[in-house]
């Protein structure tokens, strides 16, 4: 298992981004957790579909800067 957080657009994707196991950071302004190696390509799937950024340890992994 990794941690990884989301940011950007994610308004739209909050249920599915709950069901996977991530959690509002608030302080942060992202959704972010651990998050088990099977379940990253649907994450990938959720960011392309919604347009926004996945980040493992402060880098983008998945997404761009805008």
């Amino acid at each position: 298992m990794s941690k990884y957080s989301c940011s950007g657009k994610t308004f739209s994707a909050k249920e599915d981004l709950k069901a996977l196991g991530l959690r509002w950071d608030g302080q942060n302004k992202c959704w972010a957790g651990e998050l088990a190696d099977d379940k990253l390509d649907k994450l990938k799937e959720l960011a392309m579909q919604f347009s926004f950024n996945i980040s493992k340890d402060g880098i983008i992994v998945f997404g761009d800067e805008k």
